[in-house]
Formats: C-alpha cells, sequence, structure tokens
C-alpha cells in the first residue's frame, strides 16, 4: 500500500525523464513516532541509502518525516542525500514567518518534531507542533475522519499559534496538502513532494552535500 501510494503520487508531479524506484525496509519498526523508532530504523535505512548509491541511482530519498539517517548517509554517499523534513520546513521559512508542523501520531511524537527542528536551527521559526490522536499505521482507514481532524488542528495552528505556513509533518499525507490549503488560505507543504522536488533539482544542478560538511567517514571496523 504505502510503495503504490508514494509511487503513484511521484509519478503524477516528478519531471519527464525522472525514474523512481520506492524500496521498503526488511528490518525495523514499522512506523516512526518517536526517536525509539527512528533509533530502530536508522542502520537499515543507511544500508538502503548506500545500496541505492552502489546501484548507481543519482540521488535518493529517506522517506520519512523524522529523516532517518539522514547526516551520516551526507557523510557516506556522493550523491544528494535528502530528507523530507529538512527541505519542507526550511521551504516553509521561506513562505512565511512562522510555520506549524502538523502530524500524526498523538503526543508521543510532539518532542521528535520540536527536537528535530532544534536540529536544523529553525526553533525560532516554529509557532508549533500539533498532532491528531491517529496512529501512523491507521492513516490510510478513514479518511474522511483523517482530513476533518487535521483540518481542526491546521486551523488552531494557524489561528491561535500564529502559523502562517502549514507543513504536514508525515510522508504518508500524500494528497491531503491541496484540501487543507484550500480551507486555510495559507500555504500547505507535503514534504514527500518538496523531497522530490530538491533532489531532481539538485541532480540538475549539479549539486550535492558538501564533504567538508560532511566529510566520508574514517576507515574502521564496524560489525553489523
Amino acid at each position: 500500500m504505502w510503495n503504490e501510494m508514494i509511487s503513484d503520487a511521484y509519478e503524477a508531479i516528478k519531471d519527464p525523464g525522472t525514474e523512481i524506484t520506492v524500496a521498503n525496509l526488511e528490518k525495523g519498526p514499522e512506523s516512526i513516532e518517536q526517536h525509539y523508532d527512528v533509533a530502530w530504523a536508522e542502520l537499515f535505512t543507511l544500508r538502503e541509502l548506500e545500496r541505492a548509491e552502489e546501484e548507481r541511482y543519482d540521488a535518493v530519498i529517506s522517506y520519512c518525516f523524522d529523516d532517518p539517517a539522514l547526516l551520516a548517509a551526507k557523510e557516506k554517499l556522493r550523491i544528494p542525500v535528502v530528507g523530507i523534513q529538512e527541505p519542507s520546513i526550511h521551504l516553509a521559512s521561506m513562505l512565511g514567518r512562522r510555520f506549524s508542523i502538523v502530524s500524526v501520531g498523538g503526543e508521543p511524537g510532539i518532542g521528535c518534531a520540536r527536537d528535530e527542528v532544534g536540529r536544523y536551527g529553525l526553533e525560532g521559526r516554529l509557532a508549533s507542533v500539533r498532532v491528531v490522536n491517529i496512529p501512523v499505521l491507521d492513516i490510510r482507514k478513514d479518511r474522511e475522519k483523517l482530513q476533518s481532524t487535521m483540518l481542526a488542528e491546521a486551523r488552531q495552528a494557524v489561528d491561535h499559534d500564529g502559523a502562517d505556513v502549514i507543513v504536514l509533518g508525515c510522508g504518508g499525507l500524500l494528497g491531503l496538502a491541496a484540501e487543507l490549503q484550500t480551507e486555510l488560505n495559507v500555504p500547505v507543504i507535503d514534504p514527500g513532494e518538496v523531497a522530490l522536488k530538491i533532489a531532481e533539482d539538485l541532480v540538475r544542478l549539479g549539486l550535492a552535500q558538501s564533504k567538508k560538511a560532511f566529510p566520508f567517514p574514517s576507515p574502521k571496523m564496524r560489525r553489523y
């Protein structure tokens, strides 16, 4: 289900000539909602990202809002490495003065989202993190409930928290941004879509992460 959803959304917005492969992890948590889940996912994510470079892909996306293994992959790989949270919140800071993240998974994920924003140096632009009490694994079960609860939280973020841009806080919310944007009259960012367009542009421009900022890992024994 997840592969098809992402593939269909990407096929609809990709540039002509872009070829996309969506890969699942064979090991790790079944969803990511807290730091503990991120820790479980990172090594397996890193190995999959490394495999993409070995198979001569031009760029790679770590497709989860918590950007698992993103910094490690930027060190290890030469090809552009893109998360979905990092580019989306930077874009939000360009489109408005303050942004809110609206996500799923319930309250346990709020701290994780705030920590990630701080890692990217944008905590001063963050109006709020709001979540609905729908687990990640259930977000495709009731589209109407998902849309209505997300809209309610996003409206609170705009009307009461001072957000002038909304960032959806999960890669599984594809197709929801346009609906919410129509209701809210502020930009609503789908992080998965932003990640694809950034990856395409980096390839076209011949750019990738700086190896001065992200030097290659030093050789040493690492047991797996």
